[in-house]
């Protein structure tokens, strides 16, 4: 077997190992080689050859136990700016992977110089809170303890209730840190990497090259930030006011715009026959055929992992109509079990072949036989007695379809997050994506305006509270 090995004379091999990487919905073969200062990360051996994808100084790593349903056999290993969920072949690997990374992780950690930077974070959505704040972290501290630092800066006790957020660079939207990750370790790294500090400077770093006016004044987007703290769910009342603000009566104006663009797109999807296309692997069969074991077939949840990483970034994404010609090529090729090269297909292409899936659905992913209670629940009490109703009729899917709609609404609010840039806020997604996902099993009825309503509430209320809907670790 060859691998190449890093250069060094210091070095020493561990162990090794295969693993499996999970993130997001993607899963990956891997190889993971372990020396005294450095992970190696390689594809699954070919020919008894080892590519290497990643190498990673274990002073910039992180780790936490995993809680899903293989916690027994994973761990959560992460670095600048990525986390992924390692499923080792058994426990006892497990754990021995688990007792050498925390060792060599600490060891790696007691080199580094200095042990602390100054941090400024910037806030989001927080009353009375208009200026960043500044504080001092080491290369220990986690996501979680950053935000136990600066909320008694801002007058605020519940710790639970906020998000350290962070970009990995100036054209990659924003997202938001899970707790356990090392803040040091992102902004470190990508002074490493990028040209932020002096040429002459390079590979040296020491304490007088990071005081804090050299940080500070550094162009964040070019540092791994800007960091901003923001509420896990901001209060309805500031919505709305940022809704007013940001749409006023130009929101009324998009909807319309929706629906006349492309006439048969929203409104007439309600009342005419669905097209029936000749039975294939994805498109026109039911969800139990599409999903045998429950789980989602690796071209569907490829499909929704990449409008989950690009939708975001995608101005209309949705709402903008995709070249018809393009949109059936890739049809075809899903249909056909062809493999499709995800990065060649336009984001926009992507979206509509994915609500023709959706409209393809047999019964429909919500069930049409539950259609008028789905009209309903929206109508119940307080948010709460909602989402508690929208719970109850879930009970009443079929496993495959809540499976479905666990990783639709996951991208869905990852989109809406992201609505000061794409323009896609959850009410405009709701009125291009709700008549896809949702219908009677009877071609028409004398309500359909205000079924429509109702059905475009629905959908924006469940992606506006996603998380409560479906879990915090959607």
């Amino acid at each position: 077997e060859r691998t190449t090995l890093p250069e060094g004379p210091n070095r020493t091999l561990l162990i090794h190992g295969p693993v499996e990487f999970k993130r997001g919905w993607r899963r990956q073969k891997r190889h993971l080689f372990l020396f005294s200062d450095l992970l190696l990360v390689s594809n699954s051996k070919y020919r008894k050859t080892f590519k290497i994808k990643d190498k990673i100084p274990l002073n910039t790593m992180w780790m936490t136990d995993c809680d899903d349903t293989n916690a027994k056999r994973s761990l959560v290993l992460g670095w600048p700016t990525v986390n992924f969920t390692a499923t080792f072949s058994s426990s006892e690997q497990k754990e021995q992977w688990r007792s050498s990374l925390r060792r060599y992780i600490d060891l790696a950690k007691e080199k580094d110089h200095p042990k602390s930077i100054p941090l400024k974070i910037f806030t989001e959505d927080i009353e009375n809170c208009a200026c960043p704040i500044s504080l001092t972290v080491t290369n220990s501290d986690t996501t979680n303890d950053i935000i136990d630092k600066s909320l008694p800066m801002l007058g605020i006790t519940s710790k639970s209730d906020y998000q350290l957020w962070v970009s990995s660079g100036k054209k990659e939207a924003p997202f938001p840190l899970i707790g356990h990750e090392h803040p040091y370790g992102i902004i470190m790294s990508h002074l490493q990497a990028t040209a932020l500090l002096p040429h002459r400077l390079r590979g040296s770093i020491s304490p007088s090259t990071l005081q804090e006016p050299f940080l500070l004044e550094q162009p964040f987007p070019e540092m791994g930030g800007p960091f901003v703290l923001k509420p896990r769910h901001p209060l309805r009342s500031q919505q709305q006011k940022n809704a007013g603000q940001k749409t006023g009566e130009k929101k009324w104006l998009v909807v319309n715009w929706a629906f006349r663009r492309n006439p048969g797109t929203c409104q007439d999807n309600v009342c005419r026959a669905l097209p029936s296309p000749e039975p294939g692997k994805l498109f026109g069969v039911s969800l139990k055929d599409v999903c045998p074991s429950d789980d989602l077939p690796t071209p569907l949840r490829d499909m929704l992992f990449f409008l989950n990483q690009k939708g975001p970034l995608t101005e209309g994404i949705f709402r903008i109509s995709a070249s018809v010609r393009a949109c059936g090529a890739l049809k075809q090729k899903l249909n056909s079990g062809e493999k499709v090269n995800w990065e060649d297909e336009p984001v926009l292409v992507v979206a509509s072949v994915l609500k023709d899936f959706f409209r393809n659905i047999q019964e429909s992913v919500f069930s049409s036989g539950l259609y008028y209670q789905w009209l309903t629940v929206i109508d119940e009490g307080n948010e709460e007695e909602k989402i508690t109703g929208i719970q109850r009729l879930l009970d009443q899917l079929p496993k495959a379809n809540v499976v479905l709609l666990r990783y639709l609404f996951g991208a869905l609010y990852n989109i809406e997050q992201h609505s000061a840039s794409n323009q896609m806020t959850a009410y405009n997604l709701s009125v291009c994506i709700a008549p896809s996902i949702l219908w009677s099993s009877t071609s028409c009825s004398p309500g359909l305006e205000n079924e429509l309503t109702k059905k475009i509430s629905l959908v924006q209320f469940v992606i506006k509270n996603c998380l409560n809907i479906f879990g915090k670790d959607i």
